[in-house]
């Protein structure tokens, strides 16, 4: 009994959840549009909404469902839930000003790439890649930036999950070819995406380290015709480079400046 009771509530909390993406992908959205996106009875659907409505997680105006806006509060904390997730919002700025293109800051969760921060530039091309957004590490540069410097056990856990799916014409599907790419990664400090994630876009990325594994990554993403060359291959690079550094820092002396080891009392 107790362990049919454990998997009801599991399935309980799966139910809802998918419920919660289901109104993420909809927006607002009625019960019965609900219910068909996700192939469940109305009144399962409903008994759902109420108890997630009660909890202040979901919203109604009328006859649509809408994801509640107590989830602020607890993305807010996510974010910065590591004082360099923070730290790293105006280099972001900074990048996306002095190239015009887009940048970003991408973490590791669970085995996939988070998007933390997303900059605009005054000529980037807006791909739908926006703060929250998972991706799949071994299709960007951000992502290679990341796994080159984990652990290779990790490293294998992580494609063990995910794979190795192609996303695009580019993407390395082999796992010693990719391999071999993070060793490169490595040596020289810079990933590379040559159209690896999306068809006609390029990107590049630094990892941003604390005790020698990278806890995010500064990446500038653009179309392939103008990342390209010594802008994309060393003066892009340069820029991300010196901004991982001040980030590194100041991430270095932010986690010093926590100890009380040195205060008297």
């Amino acid at each position: 009994m107790a362990d049919r009771n454990d998997n009801d509530a599991i399935q309980t909390t799966n139910t809802s959840f998918e419920i919660i993406h289901a109104l993420q992908e909809l927006g607002p959205a009625r019960l019965s549009e609900i219910a068909d996106r996700l192939g469940l009875a109305e009144s399962t659907t409903h008994r759902h909404l109420q108890t997630l409505s009660d909890l202040r997680y979901v919203s109604r105006d009328g006859d649509r469902y809408q994801i509640g806006l107590r989830f602020a509060r607890l993305g807010r904390a996510a974010q910065t839930r590591d004082p360099a997730y923070e730290m790293a919002k105006p280099h972001v700025q900074e990048l996306a000003e002095e190239t015009g293109e887009r940048a970003q800051f991408v973490v590791e969760d669970h085995g996939l790439g988070i998007y933390l921060h997303v900059e605009t530039g005054s000529r980037a091309v807006r791909v739908g890649f926006g703060v929250g957004r998972q991706i799949h590490l071994h299709s960007s540069s951000a992502g290679k930036a990341i796994l080159a410097h984990s652990p290779r056990d990790r490293v294998d856990d992580i494609l063990d999950q995910w794979g190795l799916p192609a996303h695009a014409t580019n993407t390395i599907t082999d796992r010693d070819a990719l391999y071999d790419e993070l060793e490169t990664v490595r040596e020289r400090g810079v990933a590379f995406n040559r159209e690896e994630h999306v068809d006609g876009l390029n990107g590049t990325a630094v990892p941003v380290k604390r005790d020698g594994r990278a806890v995010g990554a500064l990446a500038v993403a653009g179309p392939s015709h103008r990342l390209t060359g010594e802008w994309f291959e060393d003066e892009i690079p340069s820029m991300m480079l010196a901004a991982a550094n001040e980030l590194e820092l100041n991430v270095t002396y932010a986690s010093d400046a926590s100890s009380t080891d040195h205060i008297v009392e």
